[in-house]
């Protein structure tokens, strides 16, 4: 029985490592040339500044004091075990779109990382009553509500559309927002120019307009610059695309070529908006 405990154990945190990858390594969460998923990654906002949290198993300055579903919680409700609420940067109004299997799989995984003991910076904020006052009415106003599926789909359109919204989290850098800092839906993957995404990059249109997006690529064509970054005009992906391509234990880079071209074909039947990024 302990060897098939073990077993099953095993699988779970290679499944759990899959979605870990799907949802681009959580790169966030791992700064450049330092440990895997030990945080402290600074992100600046109108809000003020965080820093990525450190998520590996360190009982004191990761999460490894937390029980499953308080980090199930975090991850997809956005809440702290103390009850704080994290600032959305860490995308939890797109991961409560998450099966709960994929959750408890990532969380398997992240267990099994190595501890590293490095406290996260203090964020500053720089609004006043931001996290009191501001966030909980926006939270309620704008953030989008996902609703997760009983399990997660496992082929076709639908696999795709999953793998997307709530997994891939890719409308967080290629939506654009409105004046209130929410995803403009309206125009759900239509890109951000220079200084309107992550880190003020240009975002690119990945909606099938054939001008202004990727319609004139094929299914084949998107799936491989998943795998390899190379897009068919000979250019290659760069800045945060190929970090999370690349991903930090795992990336786009290690999805299945079915699970590619289930993005790739969720891409093509999306509407098309023109909305040229240069």
């Amino acid at each position: 029985m302990a060897s098939t405990s073990a077993a099953q154990s095993q699988e779970q945190i290679i499944r759990g490592k899959y979605v870990f990858g799907a949802a681009a390594g959580c790169a966030c969460h791992t700064a450049p040339k330092q440990p895997l998923n030990a945080g402290g990654r600074k992100y600046d906002g109108p809000f003020g500044t965080v820093y990525s949290s450190n998520i590996t198993p360190d009982p004191s300055t990761g999460i490894g004091s937390w029980t499953d579903d308080q980090i199930i919680t975090a991850i997809r409700s956005g809440r702290r075990p103390n009850g704080e609420r994290l600032i959305p940067v860490h995308p939890y109004t797109v991961f409560n779109g998450m099966a709960e299997q994929d959750l408890k799989d990532v969380v398997a995984y992240l267990r099994s990382v190595p501890p590293v003991n490095k406290p996260t910076p203090a964020k500053k904020i720089s609004v006043p009553m931001f996290e009191s006052v501001f966030l909980p009415a926006w939270l309620a106003t704008f953030a989008p509500r996902e609703t997760p599926p009983p399990s997660a789909p496992t082929s076709g359109i639908e696999r795709g559309e999953y793998l997307v919204r709530a997994v891939s989290h890719c409308g967080e850098c290629h939506t654009p927002r409105t004046v209130t800092m929410a995803t403009d839906n309206s125009r759900f993957l239509a890109g951000n120019p220079k200084g309107k995404g992550p880190e003020g990059s240009a975002v690119p249109n990945i909606t099938p307009d054939r001008e202004t997006g990727i319609g004139g690529w094929t299914e084949e064509q998107i799936s491989d610059y998943l795998e390899t970054g190379n897009r068919p005009d000979g250019d290659v992906a760069g800045g945060l695309m190929l970090e999370v391509i690349q991903g930090s234990s795992a990336g786009f880079k290690d999805l299945t070529k079915a699970d590619r071209l289930a993005i790739a074909k969720y891409l093509k039947s999306i509407p098309p908006i023109k909305n040229k990024i240069d």
